[in-house]
């Protein structure tokens, strides 16, 4: 079944449509022809996407404009036809900023920015040149068409506020959190409140009567006294019928129509006599559209149920996704007409439903999807053709030129006896004249080519084979990448960027070979991808998991060229206190260390006299003489006395 998951969408004066897809880009398309008309996307769509639209009122005439003599009727024709078309929209954004887009050039006017702090939750037009927004940041703000700044701005909530409504003649407006405000927009005074719902109320729209003049000393409760509003709550079931009373206020719902799922968004078609039944559209989550009747005359103890319902399912029963509807105010009878655009946000196809040619209740619309596209191909296409044979063609084969095979007159080859030197090809003449012997070829594994790859990863694609799908994913070689990409068949990519998205969430490690899989996936079949219509969800999901693992970069890069610049800070001072250090050290000893000298063995006291030092010297002098080998016989028998 299709869910229906789209509610920035509005039809403006029944013959466009305003649709803001998921990726922030604005389509508008022709109700009549079902075709793309303008397609915008402003800069900051991927961090800023729209949250909410609203088209401008059209400007109405005065009577004497219309009257006025002096002009003349082709210029009076000219300006009804530009005056009736809707030419601006209002988009809100999840920053809190608002573009003003012009629909018949296709530019921005404006951007009004430092209203809202917080995502922008729905805008309402008060007339053609002043509107107003509220947003998360619990204020409503009110807007002028040519200034920058906004006018005022003022608290409505202690909590967010999701929806507003500009009241009848233009005194009031509503807003709503949970609960229900009535404000006047003259002096931003609340003049009533109503109990709302017990989830955030996502709608707000009121019943505008068929001819109501208030008196011009009425206050503001006294023009609206009798006057109602619906309201539709996310989560809910239920859409509450509220009453504006001047006196006896009651702050409950007075009726509520009850929905076979939560409602996305809700339109009313009030009657234009009095007394007449109400009709009230509502877009449901599961894909269908709920319409009631009822006379607003009153409190109703019991929900009311949908009078008819509305289905558009293919040829095979399956449910399609309907993006908006509206009813048809232009055409007038007793019974109402509903526009239902049907699609994707890429490819929108309408359909004018007129409830008086059904009689069941539940309507059921069966069209083709008009996301898919068919191919459409001959059946002799599709058939093998085979060659056509002529039988008295001869083929020749390689050796002695002239040499049939099979020829005309059908008479089989001779054999030969030996292999003659004719019958060799050039390499193998070549070869035999070569002296050198043939180099010996090494039996080596071959490296892995793109054809194979593109067959492996093909096969594991097919059967989710996570064997065969890691051994080709693991490998990094980026020509490899590329080539076993363009040579992958075009109905594998989808499965492929599955498969790298879902592997790109595990660990950061492998990121690395994931992420040049993908990047010659998007660069060879961007063209593929373009066309296929649920790529934005596809790639919101990679875009997503990306900017969570690339939040922090800038912050670590900072935190990085720090430490940098601190190591590089110690080691210079390392580097200082190294050459500081001296190369050598002569430490002195004091004069009581030497007391006690050795001289060739012999201890030598300090304490000695001069005559003392002087038969040292004699002693020495005497030895030395001894060593060199002077000595005579006389003093070596006296020398052995001694010793013996």
């Amino acid at each position: 079944m299709s869910i229906n998951t789209n509610c920035c969408s509005s039809f403006g004066s029944n013959e466009s449509l305003a649709v803001c897809s998921t990726d922030g880009v604005l389509h508008i398309w022709d109700v009549r022809s079902g075709q793309e008309k303008q397609q915008y996307t402003p800069a900051s769509h991927l961090a800023a996407s729209f949250t909410c639209l609203s088209w401008k009122i059209p400007h109405h005439r005065d009577k004497q404009e219309l009257n006025n003599p002096k002009k003349k009727k082709k210029k009076l024709k000219q300006k009804e036809s530009q005056e009736d078309k809707l030419e601006f929209i209002a988009l809100g954004t999840a920053v809190g900023d608002i573009l003003l887009y012009n629909c018949l050039n296709g530019e921005l006017v404006f951007k009004y920015s430092g209203g809202h702090s917080d995502k922008v939750n729905s805008i309402a037009w008060l007339n053609e040149s002043t509107f107003y927004s509220c947003s998360d940041d619990q204020n409503i703000v009110e807007w002028n068409v040519t200034a920058q700044n906004h006018i005022c701005k003022w608290k409505a909530e202690k909590r967010e506020v999701y929806s507003i409504c500009i009241g009848p003649h233009s005194k009031t407006i509503l807003s709503a959190g949970k609960a229900i405000k009535l404000w006047d927009l003259k002096t931003k005074e609340l003049l009533r409140r109503y109990a709302g719902h017990s989830t955030p109320v996502i709608s707000l729209s009121t019943v505008s009567p068929p001819s109501l003049s208030p008196r011009q000393d009425a206050s503001v409760l006294e023009a609206l006294d009798g006057l109602y509003f619906l309201s539709a709550a996310s989560e809910d079931r239920v859409l509450s019928a509220w009453q504006v009373r001047n006196t006896k206020h009651k702050k409950i719902a007075l009726c509520s129509f009850l929905l076979p799922s939560e409602p996305v968004t809700f339109d009313i078609l009030a009657p234009n006599i009095p007394d007449c039944p109400t009709y009230l559209l509502s877009l449901t989550q599961d894909g269908e559209v709920a319409i009631f009747c009822h006379a607003l005359n009153g409190p109703l103890k019991k929900p009311l149920s949908p009078t008819r319902t509305i289905k558009v399912v293919t040829e095979d029963a399956i449910l399609l996704n309907i993006i908006s509807a509206t009813f048809d105010k232009k055409k007038d009878g007793d019974s109402p007409v509903v526009i239902v655009a049907y699609g994707s946000d890429y490819n929108v196809a309408f359909e004018q439903i007129n409830l008086a040619d059904h009689e069941l209740q539940d309507i059921v619309i069966i069209r083709k999807d008009p996301t898919k596209s068919e191919i459409f191909m001959e059946e002799d296409k599709m058939k093998l053709r085979e060659p056509i044979k002529n039988k008295n063609a001869s083929s020749i084969a390689p050796g002695v030129p002239g040499h049939s095979v099979g020829g005309i007159s059908g008479k089989k080859r001779k054999k030969l006896p030996s292999v003659g030197e004719s019958q060799l090809t050039m390499e193998e003449r070549l070869s035999a004249l070569s002296v050198e012997p043939p180099p010996v070829v090494k039996e080596t594994t071959s490296a892995p080519t793109a054809d194979s790859f593109s067959v492996l990863l093909s096969q594991g694609l097919q059967s989710n084979d996570r064997d065969v799908l890691n051994q080709v994913l693991q490998h990094g070689n980026e020509t490899l990448i590329r080539n076993t990409v363009r040579q992958l068949p075009i109905h594998y990519i989808i499965p492929l960027v599955k498969e790298l998205t879902g592997r790109l969430q595990g660990s950061p490690e492998k990121c690395l070979t994931f992420v040049k899989w993908l990047r010659a996936v998007l660069s060879c079949h961007t063209s593929y991808l373009m066309t296929f219509p649920d790529v934005v969800p596809l790639l919101s999901r990679l875009y997503q998991l990306m900017n969570v693992r690339t939040k922090t970069h800038g912050r670590l890069s900072r935190l990085e060229g720090k430490l940098d610049l601190v190591m590089s800070q110690i080691a210079s001072r390392k580097d200082d206190e190294e050459e500081q250090k001296p190369l050598a050290i002569f430490e002195e000893d004091s004069s009581d260390g030497y007391e006690d000298m050795m001289i060739d063995g012999v201890t030598i006291d300090h304490s000695m006299s001069s005559d003392d030092w002087d038969d040292f010297s004699d002693a020495d002098n005497h030895v030395d003489e001894i060593d060199g080998g002077k000595l005579n016989e006389a003093d070596e028998d006296l020398l052995m006395d001694e010793d013996g």
